[in-house]
């Protein structure tokens, strides 16, 4: 099977950490081509990052005649474009933001997020409304990343989301808890949780699902 990933975000450092885990995650059943938008941000940050992200990462969809991919998935917890990527593509596409939240619901009764960037809250409020899933989620916590140049910087970004998660363990005892975001991808699994409390790293998530995905369908693709 194959999978095209697409970094909204313009840091191919980045999008290289990404494909880094994705290839052990897979192993030999999946292919993995990765690719970073050629136009937009470093980091998206903001609803307009967001916007700019989406249209680089539509036309680079639109602009396939013909793909060999078997489904698409978007490395960027904003999901830029997530909508308009699937209408054009036919293969499934796949967000890391709904592929967390989806299993976190799976995994425990209530969940909480921890993710870059103190305007993300908000916009991800958003996404969880139009999911039915807001009541389920018990508060999403922005740690700043501003000063920080990831993934070289990675030590400093684990710390900060440690103590981010050790504050919503405290405070409101989540059954699951999300680590959201590119920035952020593979941390999970070097947190230290309380017991009764799983952690799901936003784009191990992604990757599982698109996974799933491409074997309950046909690999056909094609994109408009």
């Amino acid at each position: 099977m194959r999978l095209l990933m697409l970094n909204g975000n313009t840091n191919t450092a980045m999008t290289d950490w990404m494909a880094g885990r994705a290839r052990v995650f897979y192993g030999d059943e999946v292919a993995v081509r990765a690719e970073t938008a050629e136009r937009g941000v470093a980091y998206i940050a903001s609803r307009r990052d967001c916007a700019l992200a989406a249209g680089a990462l539509v036309a680079s969809l639109e602009g396939r005649a013909e793909t060999d991919q078997d489904a698409v998935l978007l490395a960027c917890f904003g999901e830029p474009g997530l909508a308009a990527a699937r209408e054009v593509c036919p293969v499934p596409v796949t967000g890391m933001l709904e592929a967390s939240v989806l299993s976190a619901l799976q995994l425990g009764a209530r969940f909480s997020i921890v993710t870059p960037g103190r305007r993300w809250p908000r916009m991800i409020e958003d996404v969880l409304h139009e999911m039915g899933a807001s009541r389920r989620c018990l508060g999403i916590s922005a740690v700043e990343i501003d000063d920080l140049a990831l993934p070289a910087q990675r030590d400093e970004a684990r710390a900060r989301v440690q103590a981010a998660v050790a504050d919503q363990q405290a405070r409101l005892a989540p059954d699951a808890i999300i680590v959201g975001g590119a920035a952020f991808a593979g941390l999970a699994a070097e947190l230290n949780v309380a017991p009764g409390c799983r952690l799901v790293d936003s784009l191990d998530a992604a990757l599982a699902q698109s996974l799933a995905l491409m074997r309950l369908t046909r690999p056909r693709a094609s994109c408009n």
